[in-house]
């Protein structure tokens, strides 16, 4: 499994809570889970991930920038293949649906991370 790359520790960091606050708001005692959660390069769990994310204000995807990016750069190859392959089914109106929100899609990603393209 790839290591994992968050900034669960730094935004913490930035707030007035310590891992034991994060412990008790999640109602477990063992802070050196949190901690685990917090430095090394593993998948925290989701609920960690959402906690933070409601605690700190600050969206999910921002906590994990590099794997945000590599999905981004991944969805911008795939999704002109699959538009393609769509294309060469017989047309309906779901696969024109289909077509329609990946082409959105990839407008958005294309539009929103510039230093993205492809």
């Amino acid at each position: 499994m790839n290591p994992i790359y968050h900034d669960l520790r730094t935004v913490r960091k930035k707030s007035p809570f310590t891992q034991k606050d994060i412990a008790d708001l999640l109602g477990t005692k063992d802070v050196s889970q949190i901690s685990r959660y917090e430095t090394s390069p593993m998948h925290p769990q989701v609920e960690i991930g959402l906690l933070y994310e409601i605690l700190f204000q600050v969206p999910l995807s921002q906590f994990f920038p590099r794997q945000r990016d590599n999905l981004i750069r991944r969805l911008k190859l795939r999704i002109p293949n699959i538009i393609d392959e769509l294309k060469c089914l017989d047309v309906n109106e779901m696969i024109t649906k289909k077509i329609g929100c990946l082409q959105s899609i990839l407008s958005d990603l294309n539009d929103n991370n510039p230093s993205h393209n492809v």
